[in-house]
Order: C-alpha cells, then structure tokens, then sequence
C-alpha cells in the first residue's frame, strides 16, 4: 500500500514544500461535465475559519467545450429572501447569470460567489484546500441542499473574473499570467519547442492541457500527455521541457522563472 499525500508531506515536508508552511497542496481536478453540475458557493477566510475549514477559492480553465458552453457565475438580484424561495421552489435559474465560454477560457471563482460549471465542457479546476461546498440548486435531481448555510456565505455582489487565451493566435513560446489570487497562482504557458523552468525553492504543479511533451530533470524524463499533470517538488532542479503543447503551472509564489 502506498502513503497517503498528507504523510508524504509530513515526512518529506522541507524536500517537497520548500519554504511554504502549508500542509496542503494547491487542489487540481478535472471537470468532465455532460449535464450542468449543481449550482453551490464556498465559505470566504472569516467563515470558513469559524467551522475550522479553509477558504475555498477557485479558478477554472476549459479545455475543451461545446458551442454554447456557459458556466453560471454570480447572481442578478439582492435579496436573499427571493433566491431561498426559487431555491426551493425551482426557479433559481431566473436569478442567475449564465456567461458564455470557448476552449481556452480562463475563470477565477472567488469564495462567496455563486457558481457552478455547464454542460458539455471538460474544464480543470485549480484552487485552495478548503473542503465545503453548500448546494443551492441541483435541477431537480434528488440530492440534499444546503441553503441556509450557503446562503449565508453567499456574497451577493462578488463575480468572476474571465480572461481568454485562445490557442489559435499562438506562434511561438510564451507565458501569460491566468490567475493570480493570494491562495495560488497560474501561468499560461505555450510551448512550440522547448522551454527551461528554473528551480526557485518552491513547489509547483504542471498540468498539459494541450498537445504532449517530455519533461527532463536530473537525467531522467517523464512523458506529460493531454490532461495529465505532475508535481515538482521544491528540491527539483531546474526542467526542461520539450514539445510543442500548452502547459499550465500552478504554484503559491509570486517569483516567476523561465528561460
């Protein structure tokens, strides 16, 4: 039986952590969605503090999507009053704000924000280590919501933030900011050969979200197909990576090193 991640971290925490205090690894998941997932919203610091949780922000990046792909972001009223009774009664769509999105898409979800992911899109999630989600609206299926306690952390003037990437207007190697929140940060980075990502003492997370490559380090190389990720750790040497493919790094440093 392999260890758990917690207690590789408990262990290795300085080899694989560096300077970061954290127990905890920025979340990243995919989102393979063919219906529209349940509409839900995540408790802010102060909240999640009170529960001892954490904050729970997130950002989005489409990989791939349909034509007409949405995602539900942030509300178009200010009672909450009238949000519980459509909650209940079924008409919790009226009240919402539905923003469209194509394949390079990205989307930062603040904690407090009501939102939820379309159908017909494959999206990865990335984000910070809290563990609850309240459910507002689940389209009718029979599944328990949580609306008292959501709508109380729901922030009603809090809304995405949405920037584009669009993978046909790449022609060579470069590297745009996607995210950058106080919880994690993520570099969009385009690669049309090869490219050196030099070690700063932190961790960080690639994830392949288009095209393949090879990732070489210390003399040994580790094939990164589509929709695969691998974790670097601190005490890694500087990468290179070679292929012609988009990657995204996700790490918690402001500090930026490529080559």
């Amino acid at each position: 039986m392999g260890e758990s991640i917690k207690k590789i971290i408990e262990n290795y925490h300085k080899e694989l952590m560096g300077d970061d205090l954290s127990t905890q690894l920025i979340r990243v998941a995919y989102m393979d969605a063919a219906e529209d997932l349940s509409i839900q919203v995540h408790p802010n610091e102060e909240y999640a503090r009170k529960i001892n949780d954490y904050e729970k922000s997130e950002a989005w990046y489409v990989i791939e999507a349909d034509d007409g792909a949405y995602i539900t972001a942030g509300v178009n009223i200010e009672a909450k009053d009238i949000l519980h009774k459509a909650a209940k009664d079924g008409t919790l769509e009226n009240y919402v704000n539905r923003i469209p999105v194509q394949q390079g898409d990205f989307v930062l979800i603040p904690a407090g924000l009501l939102h939820a992911c379309g159908k017909n899109m494959l999206v990865i999630e990335i984000g910070s280590f809290g563990g609850i989600t309240y459910r507002l609206y689940d389209y009718g299926r029979p599944r328990p919501l949580d609306l008292d306690k959501g709508l109380e952390v729901l922030d009603l003037n809090a809304k995405c933030d949405i920037k584009h990437f669009p993978l046909d207007q790449v022609k060579n190697n470069n590297c745009q900011v996607g995210v950058e929140h106080r919880l994690f940060h993520v570099d969009v980075i385009d690669i049309e050969n090869e490219m050196t990502i030099l070690n700063n003492g932190r961790y960080y997370i690639l994830a392949c979200v288009k095209g393949d490559c090879v990732i070489q380090c210390e003399g040994e190389s580790y094939k990164l197909s589509y929709t695969e990720t691998i974790f670097i750790p601190a005490s890694s040497d500087d990468i290179k990576i070679q292929g012609k493919c988009r990657i995204l790094k996700i790490y918690n440093s402001h500090t930026q090193l490529y080559n």
